[in-house]
């Protein structure tokens, strides 16, 4: 199977994925910050790999290290919001579209650096989309809450990103990543302790609040995830990075599709509007999205 294949299965694998999240937040978990720190805990799991780290990060890492895995969890918080108030089909584009922005000026600021012609018109693209996706009229507009969170959340990814290339690149990867994963599980456990309301979400048994679905549906999405990442990882190994980011396009275009084929029933669950005017935006938008990432592929990987 050639890497565009495989591409495009991961991209589609990540839209499975985030209807899944929303489904999540619209039925089981009302707070966002609930399925925050769901996901959160379950990066407890890589604890099994303590045996393994042959080398942690030196004292002077640990820092960029707890806050690769610390932000990241809070990044997801906000996403997770931005995703129970808006329309999945906006805000994934919206936030994925903002990461490299967020990216960019986060070099920038702190490395000084310069850009292109050409990535600068890819930025250009991608504001254009934002504006697109968030905007409309009426009950075709993205909720102020929503566009909020999703600059909160690809503000938080992509400073996430940044301290864990800068860990990475002073120490090995397996020590650096087990130290990210534990940091973000304690992370999603303070959450579950601390904030009002998650801890009685998470424990509910009731049917109203967590279903039993519910815990299957989470480690499926997520699973789900871990399939488009990896799937995803392999094209940019063997391919183009300029195509494999454009073609991320076609999971914001697969989120758009199911909404519209799946009937009301679904496109209520989603809380997705497909409207003629609106499916015009969107499409005008997700087209910018994938000419804009193609501009800015060869500084950013999204």
């Amino acid at each position: 199977m050639s890497w565009i294949a495989w591409t495009i299965i991961g991209h589609l694998a990540n839209a499975a994925a985030f209807i899944i999240d929303k489904s999540l937040l619209t039925t089981a978990f009302k707070k966002s910050g609930t399925y925050a720190a769901a996901i959160g805990m379950l990066s407890l799991a890589v604890a099994v790999a303590i045996p393994w780290v042959e080398v942690w990060p030196a004292w002077d890492v640990w820092p960029a290290t707890i806050a690769f895995g610390v932000v990241f969890v809070a990044a997801l918080w906000a996403f997770f919001e931005a995703m129970r108030v808006g329309e999945a089909s906006r805000v994934v584009p919206i936030v994925c579209s903002l990461i490299p922005l967020a990216t960019l000026v986060l070099g920038v600021w702190l490395l000084q650096e310069q850009f292109s012609v050409r990535v600068l018109a890819g930025v250009g693209c991608l504001l254009v989309a934002t504006a697109l996706l968030a905007g409309g009229s009426g009950a075709g507009r993205l909720p102020t809450r929503a566009v909020g969170m999703s600059l909160v959340a690809a503000t938080l990814f992509a400073s996430s990103s940044v301290a864990g290339k800068y860990a990475f690149n002073l120490a090995p990867f397996l020590g650096v990543f087990v130290g990210s994963r534990l940091a973000a599980g304690v992370s999603g456990l303070l959450l579950f302790l601390c904030v009002p309301g998650i801890r009685e979400e998470l424990q509910a048994r009731d049917s109203a609040h967590a279903p039993k679905k519910a815990g299957t549906l989470l480690f499926v999405g997520q699973a789900l995830g871990a399939v488009g990442f990896l799937l995803v990882q392999l094209g940019l190994r063997d391919g183009s990075p300029t195509i494999v980011n454009a073609l991320q396009a076609v999971q914001y275009a697969a989120i758009v599709l199911v909404a519209w084929i799946g009937g009301s029933r679904l496109r209520a669950l989603l809380k997705e509007e497909v409207s003629r005017p609106v499916l015009l935006r969107k499409g005008a938008a997700l087209a910018l999205v994938a000419i804009g990432l193609a501009l800015v592929a060869e500084t950013v990987t999204v």
